[in-house]
């Protein structure tokens, strides 16, 4: 999902790994996700190899050097790529990091996405006429509570990963509108710059867009509510 995120970002505007950094930590990415800054710069660097992005410029702000990067050709092809990969994973065992994947649906043709979907439910649909069919088998007024469980659980999931499909595919465009936000925060946002003062008592529905921008830098407590006003904002002008 590194990848995905660091084409998606680069693919809106040229920027460092340090942005992509903070723009991950404050949407709440990292958490569901795990991506660390040394996977930001590894996979960054393994890109630069490959042709998928090359290196802009150079900055240097005080000690350090920051490498400016943009996507190239092959790196848009690759990003729709790995979005249809990521897209065409299970979700059970649980891949939490699908469930960020609608943000970048606006890279995607919507036929092929929806082929790709409905395909997998086909799949997961003959995975649970397997489990129920065993299930009729092997479980009985006599079963363990655990092997009932285990069986149960298992329908459940598959089942709850059916419905999770259908949903995407019903707000498949509402999903396209929010990308296209999304981007448009991003690209009138930097992520790294941080100002620290005065954020404590600002009412997050009238505050300006920089106010919006260090509320979500610096208050973890109400950075989600400023980010999704943010967004609003922005998408709306």
């Amino acid at each position: 999902m590194v990848k995905v995120l660091i084409l998606y970002y680069l693919n809106i505007k040229a920027t460092h790994g340090y942005e992509i950094q903070k723009f991950i930590q404050a949407s709440g990415f990292d958490t569901w996700t795990n991506i660390k800054a040394g996977s930001i710069y590894y996979a960054l660097s393994k890109m630069e190899k490959v042709g998928e992005i090359e290196l802009v410029r150079e900055e240097i702000r005080g000690s350090r050097t920051r490498r400016i990067y943009k996507i190239t050709d092959l790196g848009i092809i690759e990003l729709k790529k790995a979005i249809e990969k990521e897209l065409d994973k299970p979700l059970v065992p649980l891949n939490i990091d699908k469930f960020i994947l609608p943000i970048t649906f606006n890279k995607l043709d919507k036929d092929v996405a929806i082929k790709i979907i409905e395909e997998h439910m086909k799949d997961i649909n003959k995975t649970l006429e397997y489990w129920n069919h065993w299930r009729d088998i092997k479980i009985n007024s006599d079963s363990p509570q655990v092997e009932t469980i285990s069986f149960d659980m298992t329908i459940s999931n598959y089942e709850y990963e059916l419905k999770w499909y259908r949903a995407l595919i019903n707000e498949f465009d509402l999903y396209f509108k929010l990308s296209e936000k999304n981007e448009a925060m991003i690209k009138n946002f930097n992520f790294n710059e941080i100002d620290e003062e005065g954020i404590e008592n600002i009412d997050i529905n009238n505050a300006s867009v920089n106010q919006l921008k260090n509320i979500i830098l610096n208050n973890s407590d109400t950075s989600k509510a400023a980010l999704e006003k943010l967004i609003k904002v922005i998408g709306n002008k």
